[in-house]
């Protein structure tokens, strides 16, 4: 069967983004494993470190899993493989993106002691978010039993999206939102009233990195969304999990690294005191069981 030279054209740029995504992700380990040594590797195992150990390593063994099936060379005109690469990728992608949230989420409110409250309440939405998309997308792409286009000829696992499935990323647009406002906000509060405590270069490194990976987190999902939209009958839907994935996790672990490395100078005791008085007053801030009925008795 011929092969029409937009399919094909299309084809090439799908492969073109997922070599190009998967170079990306091993380029920034390669010149950033010193810090990993350095700042992961040597400190305390934490959820942080869990995390960041399970989104790197997880990426680069998933994204290498990718780039060897858009080379044509897992594939064996085997429909079954292509049924089963769609479950891995679809879950790996959520799993990919919404980790790097969840840790960048857990590493920046550490930093500035926000409430326990909020942290949780994004935490929790961020994970409800994850298992709602796998048990979704995973269901909808097994239970579809899908063929797949040319795979004789080609290769490579290409077939078309449902309509309206990039509704799922809405509330990843939400999420990101509020995560970004709420650590702005934030920031800009702690740097206002406890500027002598940090230096102007540590609140520097804050305010940017949280600029770029909010950048770089709307930019993952506008291509998702785009993808799926405007390519959704042409190899291309693919964008989303050979490039938008891996773009995402470097800059999400380069972060994490970053906040790892930032130096502090050395505490009088009054700035820790003045830092203990501020860590008091937002523990005073989470509601406690029975704080209510408390200050009830107290006006008695």
């Amino acid at each position: 069967m011929s092969l029409s030279p937009q399919f094909m054209e299309s084809l090439w740029v799908r492969k073109s983004f997922s070599a190009a995504g998967h170079t990306l992700l091993v380029y920034d380990y390669i010149l950033t494993f010193r810090d990993e040594f350095v700042y992961i590797w040597k400190a305390p195992w934490t959820i942080v470190k869990v995390f960041f150990l399970l989104n790197r390593y997880g990426n680069l063994i998933g994204q290498t899993v990718i780039r060897l099936e858009e080379a044509g060379l897992l594939t064996h005109d085997s429909q079954k493989f292509c049924q089963c690469f769609a479950v891995f990728t679809t879950c790996f992608m959520f799993i990919s993106i919404e980790s790097i949230h969840i840790l960048v989420l857990v590493r920046a409110w550490a930093i500035w002691g926000t409430r326990k409250r909020v942290m949780s309440i994004l935490a929790w939405s961020y994970v409800g978010y994850v298992v709602t998309l796998l048990v979704s997308s995973a269901y909808s792409v097994h239970a579809a039993n899908i063929r797949y286009l040319f795979l004789d000829v080609i290769q490579v696992c290409v077939t078309t999206m449902p309509d309206y499935v990039w509704l799922v990323y809405v509330g990843s647009f939400i999420l990101d939102t509020v995560l970004f406002v709420l650590t702005m906000r934030s920031l800009r509060i702690h740097s206002r009233e406890f500027q002598h405590l940090y230096p102007s270069s540590i609140l520097h490194v804050l305010f940017r990195d949280a600029i770029i990976f909010f950048i770089a987190s709307m930019f993952s999902n506008a291509l998702i969304i785009a993808s799926w939209t405007a390519f959704a009958h042409d190899p291309n839907y693919f964008l989303a999990k050979g490039f938008a994935t891996p773009l995402l996790s470097a800059v999400g672990q380069r972060l994490v690294l970053n906040l790892r490395g930032l130096k502090t100078r050395t505490y009088t005791t009054r700035d820790l005191s003045r830092e203990v008085d501020r860590q008091l007053r937002a523990f005073a801030e989470v509601d406690l069981p029975g704080l209510d009925d408390a200050k009830e008795l107290e006006g008695v």
